[in-house]
């Protein structure tokens, strides 16, 4: 990906440096992220500049996109241990750690998990469980961040908890609230994606242009509404100041890239609180892969599709709009 335009390409196999492994790529998800990286190009690049460095795009050169993978290990550098064989599945956090940390999927020194072969650091390797495949594991990225953004909102268990957008990730914060006992309402506009927050646990849905869930419903006023935001557009927090009740927690996990504006009047007299949350933790990665590998947290029909390399464009489109798929794995 470079300016916009996605293409495929030869390269060559990266080679593992030392505590690295060669990994093959047996599916890795679109991310909203690599959406924004395409169509915001030049936006991302700036607001990843000012930010400073990491896993973000900082480069005008060509990026082999993907941070959501299982892989496979194929070959491996040196001084790695014995711990880990040809042949198992694994996933990491998508980073590779050297003397500068490299942000796979937005870097131009390595390839992320839309390569056939990637290189990874053996200390953040995670070993898939028995009897998870490659599109389970594969979740585990996206997922950690559902994990992450319910972690940060300090939930107690008389919580009313509202999810607003029903993309993948709205749909892994459902996942993790039900399987935390919550009872989930979930907004968005796309039937598809309301029944697949039902299928993750969600208690109610509502498509909010027919009604909008804060003002027809009865929400908690002594701070125990907890409001989910996952949609990222531009306009969407001054919306919740003007309908959320009085101390609501408003967890930010949208991304927008636009500048943006909110009526911070609105906020300090209902005294509302605002928490913005990004990624996960090492600990939360692992967590998430065990829970996978337990069969506690539900992802049924999270993943809708499967494309090879050449769809990868067609399925960018696709995304681009709000429509019923959930999580589409590319499997190169």
């Amino acid at each position: 990906m470079q300016a916009g335009r996605l293409w495929i390409d030869d390269i060559p196999i990266p080679e593992p440096g030392p505590g690295e492994v060669l990994v093959a790529t047996k599916a890795c998800g679109i991310c909203g992220s690599d959406l924004h990286a395409v169509q915001h190009t030049q936006s991302f690049i700036a607001t990843s500049r000012e930010v400073g460095g990491g896993f973000k795009l900082t480069t005008d050169e060509p990026v082999v996109l993907g941070h959501e993978f299982c892989a496979e290990v194929v070959e491996f550098g040196q001084g790695v241990s014995s711990h880990y064989r040809a042949g198992d599945l694994v996933c990491s956090m998508p980073v590779l750690l050297r003397s500068e940390m490299v942000g796979l999927g937005y870097s131009d020194i390595a390839p992320g998990g839309f390569a056939e072969y990637m290189v990874l650091t053996e200390r953040l390797l995670n070993k898939v469980p028995e009897g998870v495949d490659a599109n389970t594991a594969a979740l585990t990225e996206p997922l950690s961040v559902g994990l992450h953004a319910v972690n940060k909102a300090s939930l107690h268990p008389e919580d009313q908890v509202l999810v607003v957008g029903c993309g993948p990730v709205g749909l892994a914060i459902t996942a993790v609230l039900s399987m935390r006992g919550f009872e989930v309402v979930a907004s968005d506009f796309s039937p598809g994606r309301r029944a697949l927050a039902e299928q993750l646990g969600a208690h109610t849905t509502i498509d909010p242009s027919i009604r909008d869930p804060l003002a027809e419903m009865q929400w908690s006023e002594d701070g125990h509404t907890v409001i989910f935001e996952c949609v990222g557009v531009k306009g969407m927090i001054d919306r919740l100041f003007a309908t959320a009740p009085r101390q609501s927690r408003i967890v930010v996990v949208g991304v927008c890239l636009e500048m943006d504006a909110a009526r911070p009047l609105i906020a300090i007299n209902k005294e509302l609180s605002m928490q913005y949350v990004l990624g996960y933790t090492p600990a939360e990665f692992s967590e998430t892969l065990t829970l996978l590998g337990s069969g506690r947290l539900n992802v049924e029909g999270l993943v809708t599709d499967q494309v090879a390399l050449d769809e990868v464009a067609t399925a960018f489109t696709r995304l681009g709009d709000p429509n019923t798929d959930g999580k589409i794995l590319v499997v190169p």
